[in-house]
């Protein structure tokens, strides 16, 4: 199930000598967050321990661990439980067909022993992966067969962001699928705008804008004045987002029959509809036209970003023989660091690591560090939360990467299990960052 929630972490502004200064830039992010489903059923009932201990990765969104797990556990579980997760792990890993054919398997099977819990979350299952394909009626039927089939263990929170997804999908139903078509191999210097953000020129027609590019917005974006200035079809939904603060700020959809983003052409993209208050950030006098997306971004099947800031979209695939280190959570990509899983947010300035982190490393923090405060805030208003700012060293390809006074969280503020959200002050560390939706992998050069 998918919680859409739109998140504008603007980083306060901070009084130093009467007078306000930028300390931080801002980022802003649409997040969608795959509902997991937190399972009444004792692990008891599968009487397997190999499943156990991949299902609790699995629920922690790790889905590395629950891969290794599987491959070697594989033939000691029941086949129903073989296709169960497998179609969890084809998802993850971006092969929602392969997934659709794990479920069509699980379905034609005799006897399903499955409790409605697991069966609930084949149910989304089958939403995410006709979201992923572009298929927006399979992911309408999807949601009323959810609602009909498992109205009795759902919550109302659930069945209410349940019916928040139908109106998407239903508003969405008639459309064409998403279409990529490559011209060759793109080249393009992205421009950073006052926020620090950095920004790729689109082409609708005769018109140009410049858009953000931001693997961490889960939903390709735009303002209402920007959306009929490049004439997009915008469609009355009026989806419920939740801001972070909690407060729901009201969308819409439209449609963007065709776009230029260097040689390649994007038809059908669809983007959610702001208005212009709500991507607007008067404080700064910064107002952010247009968001290019994870649909957008992972249909181009690769993308490379470089520290000099070029945007490459190579006409040839890179290959690589390790094993793919990126997932895909919802829409959310995912990387693999020193044994954890991590969000990966090209449009975040900085990384930021969260309550799972600070539980592992609890004793240690608790002793080096003080506690204080961590502003967030943007459409909704602002939010403090208890945290750290810690040093750590994060170790990618043998080498070691040092950040200071990254901003820890002590709480969970939305039922983050990741371990934290890695931003460009990572990126940065590289010459080129290479990120290919197909072998699924994230690779520094």
């Amino acid at each position: 199930m998918k919680n859409y929630k739109i998140k504008f972490k603007r980083f306060r502004k901070n009084l130093e000598r009467g007078k306000l200064f930028h300390k931080n830039k801002i980022f802003c992010r649409i997040m969608v967050t795959t509902f997991l489903f937190v399972c009444s059923f004792s692990f008891s009932q599968t009487h397997n321990s190999e499943f156990n201990s991949l299902y609790t990765q699995i629920q922690k969104k790790n889905f590395f661990s629950a891969r290794e797990i599987f491959t070697t556990a594989r033939k000691k579980l029941p086949v129903e439980y073989q296709y169960f997760t497998e179609a969890i792990l084809n998802n993850a890993f971006n092969k929602p067909r392969e997934s659709d054919l794990k479920i069509l398997k699980l379905e034609e099977l005799k006897t399903i022993t499955l409790p409605d819990s697991l069966l609930l979350k084949i149910s989304h299952l089958k939403e995410d992966n006709s979201m992923k394909q572009y298929d927006y009626a399979g992911a309408k039927t999807a949601v009323q067969n959810t609602l009909k089939k498992y109205d009795q263990i759902l919550t109302e929170e659930e069945r209410s962001d349940l019916k928040n997804n139908l109106k998407i999908w239903t508003a969405l139903e008639k459309e064409p699928r998403q279409k990529v078509t490559m011209k060759g191999s793109t080249n393009m210097k992205m421009e950073k705008d006052v926020a620090n953000l950095k920004n790729l020129k689109v082409q609708i027609g005769d018109d140009f804008m410049n858009f953000i590019f931001d693997t961490g917005a889960n939903i390709s974006t735009i303002s209402e004045s920007a959306a009929k200035r490049l004439k997009m079809r915008i469609i009355p939904a009026g989806i419920d987002v939740d801001a972070i603060t909690g407060i729901s700020v009201k969308a819409d959809l439209a449609v963007c029959e065709k776009f230029k983003l260097g040689n390649v052409i994007i038809e059908n993209a669809v983007f959610l509809v702001f208005a212009d208050t709500a991507l607007s950030f008067p404080q700064i006098k910064y107002q952010i036209n247009g968001i290019l997306g994870f649909p957008v971004i992972e249909a181009l099947r690769e993308v490379q970003l470089t520290q000099d800031d070029y945007f490459i979209v190579p006409e040839a695939e890179t290959k690589i023989s390790s094993p793919s280190n990126m997932a895909i959570d919802g829409l959310s990509p995912l990387i693999f660091i020193d044994g954890k899983h991590y969000s990966f947010d090209t449009g975040a300035d900085q990384t930021m690591l969260y309550a799972p982190f600070y539980q592992e490393n609890k004793k240690e923090i608790d002793e080096h560090y003080k506690v204080s405060k961590i502003g967030m805030g943007g459409a909704g208003g602002k939010a403090e939360y208890d945290g750290f700012k810690i040093n750590h060293t994060f170790h990618i390809l043998g080498k070691e990467i040092e950040l200071r006074d990254i901003r820890l969280l002590k709480d969970k503020i939305n039922k983050e299990t990741v371990y934290g959200n890695i931003g460009q002050d990572v990126i940065r560390k590289f010459n080129k960052m290479t990120m290919n939706f197909d072998q699924m992998f994230i690779k520094f050069d």
